[in-house]
């Protein structure tokens, strides 16, 4: 139910774009990285931390030539049993801003945690290994909760458009799924699909339809990418009728149909080989 990463993993270990299933914590101790998730750009200077949520595809990490940094990835049912204060759970599972700046004493913090964590779970005669690692585990979150709480408390203010941007963008992340059509969102949201769409294409670029696409096809990318699914599984997945209906709509927005994407990343892997 626990992993570890350290720097070589966390730049190698993964397979872009990545589907997150459990939730994965990095910090960058040193030098910088850069990301897109949920084709967002983000770029984060040490000291700091990234927090990635079940759901959420990474589609790319680049780093600086003096990268180091280490994470640890913990599956929500071990989460859920350090029976954390509710105040807590809700800021962890804060996903609108999952990228943090640490100060020394918090990289500090972390660090030690993470020695901690490493050491106890190297020994496996132990005989309280499971119940040390929840108690700094516990710690850990505490800390991180704090981090998080601070966070939100230093959120710039928005305009009311913004605002409603932004609340498409994460009612679009939920239920992308279930809902591709813009009535289901402009319902939520108190207004009509036409104001949504030509609200969202002036502040973000894209109308309502690109987005909920982009949320859909990057999903089906993570999984042809980073899982074994097969097309009629994702097909499943994501609510479509048929695979070959889903197959039409992936390949309208990506430009090649799911079989030859999933082709085309084997291929890119050989020629690194």
């Amino acid at each position: 139910m626990i992993e570890l990463l350290d720097t070589n993993t966390i730049l190698t270990g993964l397979r872009f774009p990545y589907k997150v299933s459990k939730v994965t914590q990095v910090v960058i101790a040193k030098g910088e990285i850069s990301c897109i998730v949920d084709f967002f750009s983000y770029a984060l200077k040490a000291p700091s931390m990234a927090i990635f949520f079940p759901g959420q595809v990474i589609e790319s990490i680049e780093a600086s030539d003096d990268f180091e940094g280490f994470g640890m990835v913990t599956a929500e049912e071990f989460t859920d049993s350090l029976n954390l204060p509710v105040s807590f759970q809700e800021r962890l599972s804060y996903k609108s801003n999952h990228f943090y700046t640490l100060n020394q004493e918090g990289l500090n913090a972390f660090a030690n945690c993470y020695g901690m964590v490493k050491s106890i779970m190297s020994q496996e005669d132990h005989p309280y290994k499971e119940e040390i690692i929840r108690h700094l585990f516990s710690a850990y979150y505490y800390g991180l909760g704090y981090y998080v709480h601070d966070a939100q408390q230093q959120k710039s203010v928005m305009t009311g458009q913004q605002e409603v941007c932004e609340k498409f963008i994460s009612l679009a992340a939920e239920h992308f799924k279930e809902h591709r059509d813009i009535g289901f969102y402009a319902d939520k949201l108190c207004m009509t699909n036409k104001y949504l769409s030509a609200l969202l294409k002036q502040e973000t670029g894209m109308t309502a339809l690109e987005w909920i696409e982009r949320f859909v096809v990057l999903y089906a990318k993570g999984c042809l990418s980073s899982t074994t699914m097969t097309v009629q599984e994702i097909s499943d997945e994501l609510d479509f009728p048929s695979q070959s209906v889903f197959g039409k709509y992936f390949k309208r927005v990506e430009g090649m149909s799911p079989k030859a994407y999933r082709q085309s990343l084997e291929a890119q892997r050989k020629s690194r080989q």
